[in-house]
């Protein structure tokens, strides 16, 4: 067995089946041995930034995923990418094709690199955004590999594989035995956490629970909703856990958005007595910008390993277990919450069907064309925020970057998406900055026979920082492209059905002939240029005021 064949063994007992990458001279032994061992689809994207993306949208349908980059000049450019999959908490397994391993031991002159013997730049660079790397050699290849793919289930972040060309297929002496998972925890830590927690629970008088994206990057959900279930507490969540969350659970009350949020969940949140917060990062997106008025003695903060409240700590814990023993330890109370926070109109009657579409009207109508089992990837921008405002229906998934929030990232995730799970409904709701960023990867889902539903909000240019600062201003602009041709120019032969739609009943006509329309779908939105939902125009406000004020909102 080679060093690649262990790698692919290892990914395939992970759930993964698809490569993400460019070739590269330093990786094109180890991608020979991928695409023709038949267990693998390589996806061959058009540049290394939105494979990192591409990737990050696969490992959040699958659970990880695999992007291939050579030396230096395609792993930096993915370094952007893996680098929000590290803020994201999304596990990507980035291997590196290097040059030979004898050139790297003699320090060789070579392309690529910086030619001044240095090596160990690149693995530095990695080592901000990744929770484990490794120079992977005949020798240690085996242990290497798996030290490193464990810290990237237990951690939930990228972890960096150096393969030297040389390296990539030599022979391995070992045979790979099952992963052992199970997260070996501090068991008197655990104990002692639980007793806390249950403790402060029993004489809550008005118990809560908060989640973020950590319900679903360390399969916590079932378990936070027994515990909901069982001591029958409300459940509010932070925008990343958007789309991770059952939100026709009855102890499901909607989205925790600082004081932006509904007064019914406001209560619940910033009331309780006892907030027992599972995985949450306070950020300036999900708060609002920092406006939450969260009293620090009544927290407890659940984190993957570790928990914490206002006099006590307890490290290397195994928090599947905390969250199971707190629940054994409580009675039955099952109890329906109302969930009040719908930011959108119920109906859309209040716009005329021949009146030109806008944000309001638009997502309005997205809303009724929403299926059970849709995975909706959103870029960064208007439509990111209009998407949180969304009910989602059961089993739906949600891809965007609420943290790291780099525009471009929704194209090549739609991609990732729609190779993790080509039998599901793929909407990709896009800007035109967006589009413009990462564009080319529309011919990989051409060439892949990949039949998304893609929305293109065409504002005329950066409609978020137009909103932040400089309305009018020519940095804030785009030049204007002829969008409904780009099927034509990425797929000559056709396969794509094409619709540009600038009223509410064209919007309408649109979405129901998608129906049974089994082909690659692109509709262009025209939008008014400064359009935004009032609730993101209040934010952007004081994002205004936070970034250049001298009195601006404090962190």
């Amino acid at each position: 067995m080679t060093v690649t064949e262990y790698i692919m063994v290892r990914l395939q007992e992970l759930g993964v089946d698809h490569v993400f990458g460019v070739p590269g001279d330093f990786n094109l032994s180890l991608l020979e041995q991928v695409t023709t061992a038949g267990e693998f689809t390589f996806v061959g994207c058009c540049n290394e930034l939105n494979a990192s993306y591409a990737a990050d949208g696969y490992a959040r349908v699958r659970g990880m995923s695999a992007l291939v980059t050579t030396y230096g000049v395609g792993e930096l450019s993915a370094l952007a990418g893996v680098a929000g999959a590290y803020a994201e908490k999304v596990p990507i397994v980035c291997i590196n094709g290097t040059p030979p391993l004898r050139a790297v031991e003699n320090g060789a002159l070579i392309h690529h690199t910086m030619a001044d013997g240095n090596y160990s730049n690149m693995l530095n660079c990695y080592r901000n955004f990744t929770v484990a790397q490794a120079l992977l050699t005949p020798a240690n290849a085996g242990e290497e590999i798996d030290r490193v793919l464990l810290a990237c289930v237990s951690k939930s972040r990228p972890v960096y594989l150096q393969i030297p060309s040389d390296v990539a297929g030599a022979e391995i002496g070992r045979r790979p035995q099952s992963l052992n998972l199970d997260t070996v925890g501090d068991a008197a830590a655990t104990a002692l956490a639980v007793e806390t927690i249950t403790e402060r629970l029993n004489r809550a008088h008005k118990p809560a629970i908060l989640v973020d994206a950590d319900i679903g990057r360390f399969k916590l959900l079932e378990m936070a909703l027994s515990l909901a279930e069982r001591r029958g507490l409300p459940i509010a969540y932070l925008i990343p856990a958007k789309g991770l969350i059952p939100e026709s659970h009855p102890n499901v009350i909607g989205i925790y958005r600082g004081a932006a949020s509904s007064p019914d969940v406001l209560d619940a949140v910033e009331g309780a007595d006892c907030l027992i917060c599972i995985g949450a990062r306070f950020t300036d997106v999900a708060t609002g910008l920092f406006s939450q008025n969260l009293r620090k003695q009544n927290l407890i903060d659940v984190q993957s390993d570790h928990v914490a409240g206002d006099n006590f700590f307890f490290d290397n814990i195994r928090v599947a277990q905390v969250l199971e023993r707190i629940t054994e330890a409580g009675e039955t109370s099952i109890r329906r919450f109302n969930r009040v926070d719908h930011a959108l109109p119920p109906h859309r009657s209040t716009y005329a069907d021949s009146a030109s579409v806008n944000q309001d009207s638009f997502w309005q109508l997205i809303q009724t064309f929403l299926k059970p089992g849709d995975i909706i990837v959103s870029d960064t921008g208007t439509a990111f925020f209009a998407c949180s405002q969304l009910d989602f229906p059961e089993q739906t998934n949600f891809l965007g970057q609420p943290i790291w929030s780099a525009l471009g990232y929704g194209v090549p995730a739609c991609l990732g998406a729609c190779c993790a799970a080509p039998s599901r409904r793929v909407l990709l709701f896009v800007g035109d900055g967006g589009l413009q960023m990462s564009v080319q990867e529309l011919s990989t889902l051409f060439r892949l026979g990949l039949k998304p539903i893609i929305f293109l909000l065409n504002n005329d240019g950066y409609t978020i920082e137009r909103l932040i600062y400089g309305a009018g201003s020519v940095y804030n602009d785009l030049q204007p492209w002829d969008y409904p041709l780009l099927p034509r120019v990425f797929s000559p032969s056709g396969g794509c059905a094409v619709k540009t739609v600038r009223t509410n009943n064209e919007v309408h006509e649109a979405l129901n002939s998608t129906a049974g329309n089994d082909t690659l779908q692109f509709i262009e939105v025209i939008l008014p240029r400064l359009d935004a939902a009032q609730p993101l125009s209040r934010f952007l406000q004081r994002v205004a005021e936070f970034n250049f004020s001298d009195a601006g909102v404090e962190a």
